[in-house]
């Protein structure tokens, strides 16, 4: 997905590319390679002919969402839309919108593994056609509003977007709750109370053993681990010219702020979000102290966008990045 330079033309595209679907292609057939040896499990009702069964099916979707799915294109010029939408090896489908026929155009936030934006246009003949995703998370408003100026349209209702470059201070994270730490504190000692039942019972009882002190042992060290840090899960940032706003909860559930301005940092990096490879995070590296990490944010191309608006916002070089 994309967007033009030209202030006369936006383009917004959404589909697979070339490498992704030969990536994908090249898996669906290993995956079914590998499946086709054990179908001959199936007979006699072996688990292993029927995993390969089900192996063999997921490998003919993935080949088929390779080799069917539509690459769309959007290029939104003074007056009209030109669509375009095409599968591998199939012809082009073009389609003119011309401003006339739109009757209205609206803002919509599609949230699964990441928010979304697309704009909703409403025809004379009363069709509803769905853009692609605004390409830029940082600069929704300012996209939507070109738009509708290209379009002659009114602005649409505008849809809370905590990243976008148009407000005052951009927020990673959701604000700091200390409703949820509190309610998360004590489903920990309810859960780590389990182990201390079976631990007094066999002391009273007299059966103790190694394992059950070991169990214990283990419990109390996890809980207390959990509660020690566990203020840090719920944090937020507040991103304004100049400096970086970071609000955490303490132990003691006030609220913990710490600011760092852009004469702090040495660089700002993109991380990935661990085992969830959907996830990333911004790294910032103060010259004096330990990498901090943002709350998690969903598209390694949506935390680029954020990591440029923050190297913006701080007044920091591009080299910053890293």
């Amino acid at each position: 997905m994309d967007a033009a330079a030209n202030e006369n033309e936006v383009r917004l595209r959404k589909g697979t590319s070339l490498n992704e679907r030969l990536v994908l292609a090249s898996l669906a057939v290993v995956l079914c390679l590998i499946a086709l040896p054990g179908l001959a499990h199936l007979a006699t009702g072996h688990w292993l002919g029927i995993a390969a069964l089900f192996a063999l099916l997921f490998g003919c979707l993935l080949l088929g969402a390779a080799l069917l799915d539509r690459n769309v294109v959007w290029i939104i010029t003074s007056g009209e839309i030109l669509i375009g939408e095409q599968r591998p090896f199939g012809k082009l489908h073009r389609r003119l919108i011309r401003d006339d026929e739109i009757s209205g155009m609206r803002l919509r936030k599609s949230v699964g593994k990441s928010a979304e934006f697309s704009l909703v246009f409403e025809t004379e003949s009363g069709d509803l056609l769905t853009s692609p995703p605004l390409p830029d998370i940082t600069q929704v408003h300012q996209t939507t509003v070109r738009i509708a100026r290209l379009l002659r349209l009114p602005d649409p209702e505008p849809i809370e977007n905590p990243l976008d470059a148009a407000n005052a201070g951009i927020r990673l994270g959701k604000p700091v709750n200390r409703h949820k730490v509190r309610g998360l504190k004590i489903l920990i000692v309810l859960l780590a109370g389990l182990p201390s039942v079976h631990f007094i019972y066999a002391l009273w009882s007299g059966k103790m053993s190694a394992l059950v002190i070991a169990v214990w042992s283990l419990g109390a060290i996890v809980a207390f681990v959990l509660l020690r840090y566990l203020h840090r899960i719920n944090a937020c940032w507040i991103v304004h010219d100049g400096a970086i706003r970071i609000e955490r909860l303490s132990w003691n559930g006030a609220t913990e702020v710490e600011t760092i301005g852009g004469d702090d940092i040495d660089a700002i990096d993109v991380e990935s979000g661990g085992r969830k490879h959907s996830l990333y995070a911004i790294a910032i590296r103060p010259r004096t102290g330990k990498k901090i990490r943002s709350p998690p944010l969903a598209g390694k191309d949506q935390t680029r966008a954020v990591q440029a608006e923050i190297i913006r916002r701080l007044g920091l070089k591009r080299s910053a990045a890293g």
